[in-house]
């Protein structure tokens, strides 16, 4: 563990979800890989590939940086981009996104939470509220995560991290000062830069064995830095 900061007293626990809590590289490459195989079925677009998609998708950024922010509203005009260059009709288009969208979200919700992460998460809810702010559109309770009081997804309920948006919202519900916010996060940019210029502190978890000195887009340092979420418990009063 280690402080670049003074860690002042804090009244609740936001985090991040996705690689902090668990890893999401396989489940994410998992996901994409149905998602890109049922689109291809259901469309019929069988030189469909995964650059292509991302091509598709990168231009739905460009046009509407803001929409983007939403990763189930993106991945969806996307899709409804695609379909309609393809002249599909508008009553294929419905079918063809529901069956798809139902499909990536089914393969994106098999995460297997970590023992460690649980009990670390009942240890801490049992002191403080807990939230989760994440820019991911998994929900915390279909993956066995109950502990949280709060769930807040970017582009859903506000704009995504590192934006400030959800970290002032989660301060506004639960009545606190945004200092008193502690928000654990694994991204520099999203999580520890975005809670810092939100005025909350930010902890690091810091599981790719680097330093700060190897992320120099990050400009800002986190309050702490840990390697392992257990560690979370030392700083529970």
């Amino acid at each position: 563990m280690k402080f670049y900061r003074t860690l002042q007293s804090f009244k609740l626990i936001s985090f991040d979800l996705d690689d902090t809590l668990y890893d999401n590289t396989e489940v994410i490459r998992l996901a994409e890989q149905h998602f890109l195989a049922q689109l291809k079925q259901e469309s019929q677009l069988h030189d469909l590939t995964a650059d292509i998609w991302c091509d598709w998708k990168n231009k739905v950024a460009e046009q509407n940086p803001i929409l983007s922010e939403d990763v189930v509203e993106w991945r969806i005009e996307g899709m409804r981009q695609l379909l309609a260059h393809h002249q599909k009709s508008a009553v294929e288009i419905t079918r063809i996104l529901q069956s798809v969208m139902d499909i990536f979200v089914e393969w994106r919700h098999k995460i297997d939470v970590p023992n460690q992460s649980q009990q670390v998460l009942n240890a801490l809810k049992a002191k403080y509220p807990l939230v989760a702010i994440t820019n991911g559109n998994v929900e915390p309770q279909r993956i066995g995560l109950p502990q949280f009081d709060l769930v807040l997804r970017g582009g859903e309920q506000g704009r995504a991290k590192p934006h400030q948006d959800l970290f002032h919202q989660t301060a506004q519900r639960f009545g606190v000062q945004p200092q008193e916010i502690l928000h654990v996060g694994d991204n520099l940019i999203t999580d520890v830069q975005g809670a810092l210029q939100a005025n909350c502190q930010a902890v690091w978890i810091n599981l790719s064995g680097k330093t700060l000195r190897d992320f120099p887009e990050a400009t800002l340092m986190p309050t702490l830095e840990i390697t392992d979420l257990k560690q979370l418990l030392t700083l529970a009063k």
